[in-house]
């Protein structure tokens, strides 16, 4: 498809976004300036709708775009945009977050990108196993119990009570904390686990053993991968012109979708698969909930995590483009920061 036809295609996408309204030949030619006729455009839309670009919802009226005509518009702009690194219109960006708190930085990166969209907004941690280790942290709880929390090069990653066969006064848990620290800084969960057992001397065996197996089971079990979503009311509100019947049936698969942390993670992989940096998924057939809706995509910690924004079929491409490329941009350099600041406190 190339020439007069692509044009009008794009032009027919495009006053669809903004009116939410059947687009007829006449609008087409007054709005866009076209020097050729209503007959000729009418023409070129008949021949688009039985390509499968088009469709009417009654004999009389203009057309609407199909799930092939957003496809082909997002991934024409994506293209072709010039993103900027800092767009004009994006709101005040958050404060610099200290690794400590990565959960809070996700989530409230996530209400960002949502706001700065209107579309509903996700973050997906990164693959914990993957983490380089910082170090450990333990403080004994009680007679024979101590808190452990495992430290990654973003921050905490989990934490769990370790039940020892004897007691341990508080300065001998510090020790042992000292001595542990420096066997694992550096390495990942998956590291670990490959290591096998690592040989220790001294009165503190059976706790620094016990503590090596905890991080090993953490990497065996396979980690919770949290996923932190905004902006479901503004999904809503982008609906709100659809029947309630059809919005809410669709609402409601995409957040049992999101509800199972490990599915979405396994989609998202599947659709970034031979991928790299800003991607668009539009109606993906093979993911039922997903059908009705874009997905745009863009990674902050390798391709490990990865953030995105969700939609209907028409939301303004070109801002989610940018807003995602943007607060990704952003919470890669945050996080590259927060790197740095565990190897020099470390």
């Amino acid at each position: 498809m190339k020439g007069r036809r692509e044009l009008l295609l794009k032009e027919v996408v495009d006053c669809y976004i903004r009116t939410r309204q059947p687009v007829s030949s006449r609008t087409l030619v007054e709005e866009y300036g076209h020097r050729f006729s209503s007959a000729t455009v009418r023409n070129e839309l008949a021949a688009l709708e039985r390509e499968g670009y088009l469709w009417k919802p009654y004999p009389s009226s203009g057309r609407i775009p199909t799930k092939a005509a957003f496809r082909f518009f997002a991934e024409w702009l994506l293209e072709l945009a010039e993103i900027k690194e800092r767009p004009e219109t994006l709101p005040t960006e958050p404060p610099e977050i200290v690794p400590q708190e990565l959960p809070e930085l996700l989530r409230r990166t996530a209400l960002l990108l949502s706001t700065m969209t209107g579309q509903l907004a996700f973050v997906l941690a990164p693959e914990v196993e993957a983490l380089r280790l910082a170090g450990l942290v333990m403080r004994r709880i009680g007679p024979g119990a101590v808190l452990v929390v495992v430290l990654s090069e973003l921050g905490v990653v989990e934490s769990r009570v370790l039940q020892l066969r004897e007691d341990l006064p508080p300065e001998v848990v510090g020790q042992v904390e000292a001595v542990l620290s420096r066997r694992v800084r550096g390495l990942t969960l998956r590291q670990l686990v490959e290591l096998g057992d690592l040989e220790v001397e001294g009165w503190h065996d059976r706790t620094v053993l016990a503590a090596l197996d905890l991080l090993k089971g953490l990497a065996q079990e396979g980690l919770r991968r949290r996923l932190y979503v905004e902006g479901v009311t503004q999904l809503l509100r982008g609906l709100s012109d659809q029947p309630p019947a059809w919005a809410m049936e669709r609402v409601c698969g995409l957040l049992r979708l999101l509800e199972d942390e490990r599915r979405f993670a396994e989609i998202l992989g599947h659709l970034r698969q031979d991928q790299q940096g800003l991607t668009v998924t539009v109606g993906e057939s093979k993911v039922p909930e997903l059908s009705d809706f874009s997905l745009v995509t863009a990674p902050y910690f390798g391709e490990s995590g990865v953030l995105g924004v969700i939609g209907p079929l028409w939301l303004d491409y070109a801002r989610a483009f940018s807003a995602t490329h943007y607060v990704a941009s952003r919470l890669k350099a945050i996080l590259a920061t927060a790197g740095r600041i565990q190897e020099v406190s470390a």
